[in-house]
């Protein structure tokens, strides 16, 4: 019997894949003419700039770059130091089943390793790994049947926790600074590398926006404009803030912001002296937002129609729910000693650290994350013929985060941000490299909930009318006030209005309840 009943459409963000892999890179970088030979290079830092990354059926295209910027040092030169970028192409596809182009792929990249080789006084040969994590999101959208009153029928009401999306947006914030150096630092002659990243992060949702605010960190390494060949450090903290505008967002929202810088540069310029201590800085962050609100939906889980036989027809859906996020600084202190064969040390320099997360477990109520941080440290020497050298190190560490109801079967992805590095040099075979690190840790888990789609009535002949009975029954573990009234086919007001029940919601085993039949 055809029947209409009230109706709701559920909209649900569904995971619709993950895939892990990595790629190979190799090739060879050919020095510049206007650079000098490379006798050995000191550092090798590379930075992931993905370009495309494209969904279709089954497959992931994406292309990009890994930029490069090598330092080294020179037997034909007059300065200790020289730079040099390039960069190799990246070019490659992931398999994923299921995968079509209408779904909403996230691509996190890490670079695991980095290599650099000298072949020849011109040419060097690079090696890297790039491991990619893509993460795929479908939409599904089902109506379901909604409680409501009348038709004679009788509804079990339930619960739906879910999470719905209010916003997904990209954005740009232009950071434009005139950092004039003091003229108790050198004078800028020429930027060998160029460091910029972001540290303190705040995210907070606002009514139809968010704010953002950070510290963005710039570290330089630079050659003085005497032509002496000496290198100097120079750092400087840029405080920033802006809006992300975004309709449905409001103080409640959960948010997460990923902050990248997308594209950065550095021109040197005139102070009023008529020395190069201008430095004209210009960056471009990319935040890309994804918020949500956490709600309940009344929805029906089950439905019969006293005296008719009724079908239920039933859709089963997976979909991810946040269990918790949190945030975890600590700090590492490291005694670096170096090798025999390494160079004693005179005066720190710099000192470079890139994060790798490398395992992630839950427990009930905690998080345990392992990963290395590898820094590379630049330190003038003690040897004349070597004024600069370089040691490399890497420092494994593990921590505990605390998450009230993560469990071990949950999913969860952290990140971790370097806060702030230092290094001092003890002695000249040791030193203390002391940083401060930021773990993000967040937790989903995947629920799986029955919703009733539709209720069909069996067209029947009406039953002929029969006396009314009573049952006494006694209640059986598992049993509640729903299944009896279904299966004794009457309903729960019936079966409260002749028992002496205080809480429909608590029955025992072994209780007795008196069943009135009802007349059809």
């Amino acid at each position: 019997m055809p029947m209409e009943w009230e109706r709701e459409e559920i909209v649900l963000k569904q995971q619709g894949g993950k895939q892990s892999s990595q790629i190979l890179l190799e090739g060879d970088i050919i020095a510049p003419d206007s650079k000098p030979d490379v006798n050995e290079v000191l550092s090798c830092h590379g930075k992931i700039r993905m370009k495309d990354v494209r969904a279709g059926d089954d497959r992931i295209n994406l292309s990009g770059d890994l930029e490069l910027n090598i330092l080294y040092s020179s037997d034909k030169g007059e300065d200790a130091v020289y730079a040099m970028t390039a960069s190799l192409p990246i070019e490659d596809v992931i398999n994923m089943d299921g995968l079509d182009k209408d779904m909403q792929v996230k691509l996190k990249t890490v670079l695991e390793h980095l290599d650099c080789q000298v072949i020849n006084d011109r040419k060097l040969g690079v090696k890297a790994v790039i491991g990619l994590t893509a993460a795929a999101d479908r939409i599904h959208k089902v109506d379901v049947v909604v409680p409501s009153e009348g038709n004679g029928m009788a509804f079990l009401d339930g619960k739906l926790r879910m999470e719905e999306v209010v916003a997904e947006k990209k954005d740009r914030f232009t950071i434009k600074e005139e950092v004039t150096l003091p003229q108790t630092a050198a004078a800028v002659g020429e930027i060998l590398s160029s460091e910029f990243y972001l540290t303190d992060q705040e995210i907070r949702p606002m009514d139809g926006k968010v704010m953002v605010r950070s510290n963005l960190i710039m570290d330089i390494l630079y050659t003085d404009d005497q032509g002496s060949g000496t290198v100097h450090v120079w750092s400087e903290k840029i405080p920033f803030s802006g809006y992300l505008e975004a309709e449905g967002i409001t103080p409640k929202s959960m948010v997460d912001m990923d902050l990248t810088i997308s594209d950065a540069t550095i021109k040197t310029a005139l102070d009023d002296d008529g020395e190069p201590r201008v430095l004209d800085v210009d960056v471009t962050v990319l935040g890309e937002l994804s918020a949500w609100d956490v709600s309940e939906k009344d929805v029906v889980t089950d439905a019969y129609a006293p005296g008719m036989e009724t079908e239920v027809m039933r859709e089963t859906v997976t979909y991810p729910i946040s269990i918790g996020r949190t945030k975890n600084q600590f700090s590492l202190k490291e005694k670096v000693t170096l090798d025999k064969n390494e160079r004693p040390m005179l005066q720190a320099g710099k000192a470079w650290g890139s994060l790798l997360i490398q395992d992630v477990t839950a427990e009930d109520d905690m998080i345990e994350v392992e990963g290395v941080l590898t820094v590379e440290i630049l330190y003038f020497c003690q040897e004349d013929d070597h004024a600069v050298c370089m040691v490399k190190k890497g420092i494994p560490f593990s921590q505990k985060i605390e998450m009230k109801g993560v469990a071990p079967d949950d999913e969860i992805n952290v990140r971790g941000n370097l806060e702030e590095m230092d290094f001092q040099i003890l002695s000249d075979k040791e030193g203390e490299l002391f940083a401060s690190i930021v773990l993000e840790a967040d937790a989903k888990r995947q629920e799986t909930s029955q919703l009733v789609t539709d209720i069909r009535l069996k067209d029947s002949e009406k039953p002929q009318r029969h006396l009314a009975g009573a049952v006494i029954y006694k209640v059986q573990p598992g049993d509640s006030l729903w299944t009896i009234a279904k299966r004794f086919d009457t309903t729960i007001e019936r079966i409260l209005m002749v028992n002496d029940i205080e809480d429909p919601n608590k029955i025992y085993p072994g209780q007795k309840i008196l069943i009135i039949k009802m007349i059809h």
